[in-house]
């Protein structure tokens, strides 16, 4: 069944944006405050319409309380944010149950990405007299159940926080805007067909901007995105412009495909050029790590030779470079868990993730090359 609208009693208006949010354990639907909220809005659907989202896990969930997600993603690793939001918890608007709301730092002005719902009525984060409280800025309309049960999981440490990480742990998969439902007799598996058979359609006219809006319903409704699907939706967005959206695309991509095939080395090389587009809007958490970890020199990853069309020579060459990559990552490693001694919260956190980062990557380059040094010697 697609998502449906369902009303809690507290609507805001029938034209307000809907967000569908696709997990690992089912979907649900959030309908945002945007005459209330608008600040926080605007926010958050720009980490929407960026693909922000996928691939992001719920990493605090407190029985009781809240179930709270929107930062890290499966390996722990936080993301970059954009500019913090100023608070608008004084809009009238409560953090009860089914509320969606902005989490951030004791700084009122700090919220960013992560957001939580809240599974009870929370009073205490309520704005009161002069204090602020957390900005309450949409509320659950559909699939509250899916909330319910991701709470009712069993809680531990993970990564870099010592509690309330739910075993399993439970990621968004997709979160995109809700359009007019062009297909409202059709079953889901009906309208996952049909949403494909267009954006194949599109990408064969060369109509990028056709297949982009139809990626985005086809997100909407949830529906499963292979490897070789999200390589074309990443073209697709970024032959629109829509870079950030596109490098998301490519880094689920290359979470889950065959680190050998030649469609691999492509999303490699795309990433490439499309990251210099996003630097720019890169947040100030990359800043601050750049603060902390100063003395600490991160290598250049090396380029992965292509053994389809590489020498000997090149294959060689290739090992070498990789080597002293591997060298100066184990230096970065040190570094990193030095400084992390002295530090505290989340620059500590931070620290962590830096290292945790750090250490896929060594682990990304030696896979890849492995893949094709073995696909080079069967060549020979």
């Amino acid at each position: 069944m697609y998502i449906s609208l369902l009303g809690l009693g507290f609507a805001e208006s029938s034209s307000a944006a809907t967000v569908a949010v696709c997990t690992d354990l089912g979907n649900f639907t959030i309908e945002l405050f945007d005459e209330r909220s608008p600040a926080h809005v605007a926010n958050f659907l720009e980490y929407v319409d960026r693909g922000y989202y996928t691939g992001t896990v719920f990493h605090r969930v407190i029985a009781g309380f809240m179930v709270q997600g929107g930062g890290y993603n499966r390996e722990y690793r936080n993301k970059p944010t954009l500019t913090p939001v100023m608070n608008e918890s004084k809009n009238g608007v409560r953090n009860d149950r089914g509320t969606v709301a902005a989490a951030r730092t004791g700084d009122p002005h700090s919220a960013t990405s992560q957001f939580y719902i809240n599974l009870v009525d929370n009073a205490s984060l309520n704005a009161s007299g002069g204090d602020w409280g957390y900005s309450v800025f949409g509320r659950v309309s559909a699939g509250m159940e899916v909330i319910d049960e991701i709470a009712a999981l069993s809680t531990g440490s993970g990564g870099p926080f010592r509690s309330d990480v739910t075993d399993p742990l439970v990621a968004t998969t997709s979160m995109a805007r809700i359009v007019e439902d062009r297909y409202p007799t059709l079953s889901t598996e009906e309208r996952h067909a049909t949403l494909l058979r267009e954006i194949e359609t599109a990408v064969a006219a060369n109509d990028n901007a056709t297949a982009a809006e139809r990626f985005g319903e086809y997100r909407a409704a949830c529906g499963e995105l292979e490897p070789d699907l999200l390589f074309t939706e990443a073209r697709v967005l970024a032959a629109v412009d829509r870079n950030p959206a596109a490098i998301e695309s490519l880094d689920e991509f290359l979470r889950v495909a065959d680190t050998t095939s030649e469609t691999y080395l492509q999303a490699l090389s795309l990433s490439r050029q499309l990251d210099p587009a996003v630097n720019e809007q890169r947040s100030a958490a990359q800043q601050r790590l750049a603060e902390l970890a100063g003395d600490c020199e991160f290598p250049t990853e090396p380029t992965t030779p292509d053994a389809n069309i590489a020498t000997m020579e090149q294959m060689v060459a290739g090992q070498d470079d990789i080597k002293t990559y591997m060298e100066q990552s184990n230096e970065l490693l040190e570094c990193l868990d030095d400084l992390a001694d002295d530090l505290k919260d989340d620059d500590r956190e931070m620290i962590i993730a830096a290292y945790n980062n750090a250490v896929d990557e060594q682990e990304g380059v030696a896979e890849r090359f492995n893949a094709q040094r073995v696909l080079f010697l069967s060549l020979q």
